[in-house]
């Protein structure tokens, strides 16, 4: 049964086996062009900024999570036979409204490497170490956060026992709380934005310093060990469990209360 033509409301699903598992794919819609051909879909809300930056780079270059989850999709369609042409990223700017489709072409490439990845994580035993730049953010858009470690909780938010508060000092520090995780968000992604550009532009053409106006970029090769606890546990685990201090430590989630509906 072709699945692009249901009859139905529901989203496409569809999965692609790999060795250990198999990924699964949901594209938003596919689009039938007479001079394209069939084009799968993905429709994204964006601030200002991000817009801005999807128009400038591209979907490769300014959103390379989004294109991988386009490539996942062509893949997935192209296993049951529907040819793919062209992959879009269907935007929509949430300050103005502005709309804006970005078209490009499905890579290989791009797919084999994702399918390495996938495998690798398939066949890996422990659960990954928390990294040192770990942000908590990342919990809310992780759909495994209610088995993982890091993202226990003891109260259920929405619950209806939870009490609330008329402290001026309590609402004024969760509100500060609140601003200063979306600033950081804000922060790393803007970065990497950044960072895009200069790899292309500085890095990659081996200029070590660059002034423009005020400000000099200066690029400084480190190199660091970092040990490998993971080889550690395996190779020495009565070691391990002499040297190991159990530490009782308070996270403070976010939530708004129409993420719970």
């Amino acid at each position: 049964r072709n699945p692009i033509d249901s009859g139905s409301n529901e989203g496409i699903s569809l999965s692609i086996e790999v060795e250990g598992g198999s990924i699964s794919a949901h594209p938003d819609c596919i689009i039938s062009d007479e001079d394209t051909g069939l084009i799968v879909a993905d429709i994204k809300t964006m601030n200002d900024r991000s817009f801005r930056s999807l128009k400038r780079g591209g979907t490769v270059r300014a959103f390379s999570n989004y294109a991988d989850q386009l490539t996942i999709y062509a893949k997935a369609l192209s296993n049951i036979g529907i040819s793919i042409n062209k992959l879009a990223i269907i935007a929509l700017n949430k300050n103005n409204c502005e709309g804006y489709i970005d078209f490009f072409d499905f890579e290989p490439e791009r797919f084999e490497a994702l399918k390495k990845r996938a495998e690798f994580i398939f066949s890996c035993n422990e659960a990954p170490e928390k990294g040192d730049k770990f942000e908590e953010w990342c919990c809310d858009y992780c759909g495994f956060n209610h088995l993982c470690e890091l993202a226990k909780k003891d109260t259920a938010v929405g619950d209806e026992n939870v009490p609330t508060t008329d402290n001026q000092n309590i609402s004024n520090a969760i509100e500060l709380l609140k601003e200063a995780r979306e600033l950081s968000k804000t922060g790393k992604e803007l970065e990497d934005e950044a960072k895009k550009v200069l790899d292309v532009e500085v890095r990659q053409q081996n200029i070590k310093s660059v002034r423009t106006g005020n400000i000099i970029l200066v690029l400084n090769e480190v190199t660091s060990s970092r040990f490998d606890t993971t080889a550690f546990k395996k190779s020495h685990p009565d070691l391990v469990k002499d040297f190991t201090k159990t530490s009782t430590s308070v996270r403070y989630e976010i939530k708004n209360l129409q993420e719970v509906a």
